[in-house]
């Protein structure tokens, strides 16, 4: 079964949130938005405790519960049978409420009964019970033809039998607490399906390579190396052995000391009482224990080996990667029979259940972290084989949740794993809370297609998804953005860049990300996820009129303005110059209405003298440089001409993420960051 859903309320900076889940889930966002927050609600479902500290209450109220609702679905027969009357419509839905409470911490199921019983079966003594029965039936006249009842078990079995004959009134509730027993039995039933291991940006890689009981490695020992190794027939003759020469060694008859000291005992003892006597024996020797030789761990890096706390950092995060996931996988059976031990003795349900593997649910905060960039997008592939169940030598199924900065781990062709945290003010509290945005495909490809004018149902989320693929890589940082500049290639980059520097803007400050799209027919896919997803972003684009009719693309221009204001009529392709509050283009291209504006004699030989001291010639693959641009645009400038259509551009973009006019040049003189 996998996680489908999870609602978190009153936990940090969770108020009320609900986040959907897949194979493959990323949460982005900047820090402290609340990312981490989502993992460690999972984290504090699935463990063992079941208290909170204070600060993880929203804004410390404890007055609040939290409660971590998770829905499971694809179930399989086997769980569909284990969960029994708790499954409906093929789904589980579990939930964990922590409120300070004796019954703090148990999980609820979702049962089908009556709503007003939910009062009765709640009440937590048996006096309490009956008396919330009797007046039930005595206040309630829907209800006043239940039975007397004289103890909480015949209370509980009347309510049972009503609901039973009753069954129009059933609506789906939480259960009183018990979904499959004690808090322990009920998360024993959950891990013998499901089991979560939750990665922290910051751990100990050394502590868990110490061979300890409490360790990782340890518990792998204890699982794998040393239950195999007791059961070989060399080391259970050995144990035999020693154990028949140690009862031979205590044996009465090689021992008398113990009978002397029961004599001397005795004949004190008869000094108080004189028929009294003791008896000393030694108590029946059962199998001597063979205690195995502690485990050291030393990781071996291009040949060269060492303590675990003496290699990269990089390396031992690998390997807490490699502990937590092959320990999740082993030690579930464990789980179960602790979880059952606890709980009272009671036998699991389903011992053949231990045969399937259980789902793995891997959430790791930082996959990227101590990463250079290679490794970083050979770890995200990994972590794409693994939930994908594509990777060689993988057993079971891993779902796959993590946050992270980097955009290496998440890509366009998968903005639909997406989802973006935020913080954002509450009317009725001083405390900022998270709020999530995913993506819904379906309305992207609605949107585009009411864009390109196409009619209904011709776009869909599965014909988009192919679209999205090939979009280039470097889109994915526009998601960690706080807004976009979109643009159809490298040297309209260049361009804004320079222009921007020259009015003292800094984009890249204030965290406005220029993204290419290597091409005019790439612009409308990105540009439309990002919008939806909340990310301010403005578009920027040529209409192509200085090339052969048959090499413009009319369609396409129509297109992106009809994207960028939908609330606007177009009835024809634009052609000439436009700088709009959201987006802009060029008759022709930028790099001809920077020529223009300069004029082109002036422009060549600023951009002869602007490449000469890096050592390149001057072409159009040079006017991709930012470097190059701006020295081209300064020299320029001491001739006094510049791009008014540019400068414009520059302006409306701030505007359009400042809110307010680009002061004058005068009044900049340090470079400014756009908010």
């Amino acid at each position: 079964m996998q996680l489908e859903r999870a609602r978190i309320k009153n936990f940090r900076s969770l108020r009320d949130v609900e986040v959907d889940f897949g194979e493959h889930t990323a949460f982005i966002g900047g820090n402290g938005a609340g990312k981490s927050s989502i993992l460690k609600a999972i984290e504090k479902f699935y463990s063992t405790s079941k208290d909170c500290d204070a600060d993880d209450f929203f804004g410390r109220d404890q007055g609040q519960p939290i409660e971590i609702e998770l829905t499971f679905h694809q179930l399989s027969d086997r769980e569909a049978a284990s969960f029994e009357d708790r499954v409906r419509d093929g789904k589980l839905v579990v939930t964990r409420i922590f409120d300070g409470g004796a019954t703090s911490g148990r999980y609820h199921g979702v049962v089908p009964q009556i709503s007003d019983f939910v009062a009765i079966r709640s009440q937590s003594t048996a006096t309490q019970k009956r008396a919330a029965y009797k007046a039930l039936r005595e206040n309630n006249p829907p209800f006043a033809d239940l039975p007397n009842a004289g103890s909480a078990a015949a209370v509980d079995q009347a309510l049972l039998d009503w609901e039973a004959d009753h069954p129009e009134q059933l609506v789906l509730l939480p259960d009183d607490g018990q979904f499959f027993g004690f808090q322990n039995n009920s998360r024993g039933k959950l891990q013998r399906h499901t089991s979560f291991v939750f990665v922290p940006a910051v751990r100990e890689a050394s502590a868990d390579a110490a061979d300890g009981k409490t360790s990782v490695i340890g518990k792998l020992l204890e699982l794998l190396v040393r239950s195999q190794i007791l059961q070989r027939p060399d080391v259970q003759a050995f144990k035999a052995k020693m154990t028949e020469a140690y009862q031979a060694l205590v044996s009465a008859e090689n021992m008398p000391e113990l009978g002397t000291l029961a004599g001397a005992l005795t004949a004190d003892l008869r000094g108080l009482y004189q028929d009294a006597e003791v008896d000393l024996n030694w108590r029946e020797i059962g199998e001597m224990p063979v205690p195995l030789p502690m485990a050291d761990v030393f990781l071996k890096d291009d040949g060269f080996g060492g303590p675990v706390d003496r290699q990269g950092h990089g390396l031992q995060r690998a390997f807490i990667f490699t502990l937590l996931q092959h320990l999740a996988r082993t030690a579930v059976p464990g789980a179960e029979d602790a979880g059952t031990e606890d709980a009272g003795g009671s036998a699991p349900d389903d011992p053949s259940g231990a045969d399937q593997a259980p789902t793995l649910i891997l959430a790791i905060e930082e996959p990227e972290l101590y990463q250079h960039p290679t490794k970083q997008r050979h770890f995200a592939e990994v972590l794409r084989g693994l939930s994908s169940g594509t990777l060689p030598g993988a057993q079971g199924h891993t779902q796959i949740i993590f946050g992270s900065h980097s955009p290496m781990f998440i890509s366009m062709g998968k903005a639909h794993e997406i989802r973006l945290t935020r913080r954002s003010a509450c009317t009725d509290s001083a405390f900022k809370q998270c709020s999530l945005q995913a993506l819904d495909l379906g309305i992207v490809a609605q949107k585009l297609e009411r864009g390109w004018d196409k009619p209904a149902g011709s776009y869909s989320a599965q014909t988009l998804m192919p679209r999205l693929h090939i979009l280039g890589a470097e889109l994915a940082e526009g998601f960690f953005a706080n807004g976009v500049i979109l643009v159809e290639g490298r040297s309209d980059k260049a361009a804004l860049m320079a222009t921007a520097r020259m009015l003292g803007v800094n984009f890249e400050a204030a965290g406005i990300a220029i993204l290419s799209a290597e091409g005019k027919s790439n612009l409308d896919r990105p540009y439309v996820i990002f919008r939806e997803l909340g990310i301010p972003t403005f578009l920027l684009w040529d209409c192509d009129q200085h090339l052969p009719e048959s090499k413009r693309k009319p369609a396409t221009d129509l297109a992106l303005s009809k994207l960028a204001r939908p609330d606007k009529e177009f009835n024809a392709a634009p052609t000439d110059d436009l700088v709009s509050d959201c987006y802009a283009h060029f008759g022709k291209a930028l790099e001809h209405r920077l020529k223009e504006d300069i004029s082109p004699d002036i422009h060549a030989a600023c951009l002869a003298a602007a490449c000469e001291p890096f050592g390149v010639d001057p072409n159009n693959d040079t006017q991709k440089i930012p470097e190059v641009v701006y020295e081209t645009l300064r020299r320029a400038k001491e001739q006094g001409r510049e791009s008014d259509m540019l400068k414009n551009v520059i302006r409306a973009m701030w505007r359009f993420f400042h809110d307010e006019d680009l002061p004058d040049p005068p009044q900049a003189q340090a470079t400014v960051g756009v908010a």
